[in-house]
């Protein structure tokens, strides 16, 4: 255990030397300011238009960033040839991958709580009414940010960067979609394209943007178990990651 924790800050330092995890952090800053900036001339929808486009500014941060995190560590550990004598004996294959998570969720949760956290100043600052469930949307967002790191993760060790984030960016579409929209997709599989949806993620679990914005409370213990749900699926998403990492040949 002690490895695992020296190598995700190892990690941790690494990652904030990366100029574009900056890059997507401070776009997605600038979005959440702009969104600051756009008048509400008196309005009442200012407030919900001002929570909802946050929430989903902050959301898109959070895919973006999970592929910036994420996508290259492995490939370039085995370019480099980093990856050799960490693995030959002082980490085991499953460290390395736990460690190299842990690194990256701290840092996506380190941004997503700093983007939250300027979301409700500007919320306080234009002078809104704070949504009673601000605090377990921006839960569940930073429960979803975990996931989507899970499953850059994945992808990177049987794919190149490339062509993991378009990979991520259609999961994260899929698994999006309603029943009846999945299915439309192919209608003359439905039965097919349900036993895939029901496979798939249901990411619009976290979503609880809307019923916030409009000022519904969403219950404690939906938020719970939807937080739940989300970790247990980034769980069984790194189970896959250190299938595939341990029937790779490095070499």
């Amino acid at each position: 255990m002690r490895g695992i924790y020296y190598f995700a800050v190892m990690t941790l330092y690494s990652l904030f030397r990366r100029r574009t995890v900056w890059g997507v952090a401070i776009l997605t800053a600038l979005a959440l300011a702009g969104i600051a900036s756009i008048p509400a001339y008196g309005l009442s929808g200012g407030g919900r238009f001002t929570v909802d486009t946050g929430l989903t500014s902050i959301e898109i941060g959070s895919l973006v960033l999970a592929i910036a995190l994420a996508s290259g560590i492995f490939p370039r550990d085995r370019e480099t040839r980093i990856a050799f004598p960490i693995l030959a004996a002082p980490l085991s294959r499953t460290q390395y991958l736990l460690g190299r998570y842990m690194g990256t969720a701290l840092v996506q949760t380190g941004f997503i709580a700093v983007w939250g956290a300027g979301l409700v100043a500007i919320i306080a600052l234009k002078g809104y009414p704070m949504p009673s469930d601000m605090a377990g949307a921006l839960l569940l967002l930073g429960v979803e940010g975990c996931f989507l790191l899970a499953v850059v993760f994945f992808f990177s060790f049987w794919t190149s960067p490339p062509l993991n984030a378009p990979l991520t960016i259609l999961l994260f579409i899929l698994s999006q979609m309603s029943v009846r929209d999945f299915t439309g997709l192919m209608p003359g599989a439905e039965g097919l394209m349900r036993i895939l949806r029901l496979l798939l993620p249901h990411m619009d679990s976290f979503h609880i943007k809307d019923p916030v914005a409009h000022g519904f409370d969403v219950s404690p213990v939906y938020i719970l178990l939807a937080a739940l749900y989300g970790l247990a699926y980034t769980a069984f998403m790194l189970s896959l990651a250190r299938s595939v990492l341990l029937s790779r040949d490095l070499r």
